[in-house]
């Protein structure tokens, strides 16, 4: 279960993070940390995951951990992840259009192939 949390303690920086909090299922069988997150997380790679761990953002139990910690059932894994903004702005460029018809409510273009 991934549940975004909002908390004072981040790591040291004038970034702003978010961070996901996970507990882990009992009787989930053993598996890399890295694994597991890959599988937990929409579009994260195994890359990004294992920058974070060495990076500590990642913790287990309140605590760092390698790459090559295998989780148990009861673990709660924190990830913090840096939150920068995306660009929503759309800027137009400056085509030339062959426009033979606009009104109210049809626009026809010509346009080539």
């Amino acid at each position: 279960m991934i549940t975004p949390d909002i908390e004072d303690e981040v790591p040291d920086s004038d970034e702003l993070y978010e961070k996901l909090s996970l507990i882990v299922d009992k009787g989930q069988e053993p598996l890399r940390i890295d694994k597991f997150l890959m599988k937990r997380i929409e579009g994260a790679t195994r890359n990004k995951i294992q920058q974070a761990i060495e990076n500590e953002m990642v913790l287990v139990n309140e605590k760092p951990v390698k790459n090559n910690y295998k989780i148990r059932g009861g673990d709660r894994i924190i990830i913090y992840d840096t939150n920068t903004p995306e660009s929503s702005e759309i800027i137009p460029q400056d085509i030339p259009l062959d426009i033979i018809l606009e009104d109210d409510d049809l626009f026809i273009v010509n346009k080539p192939v």
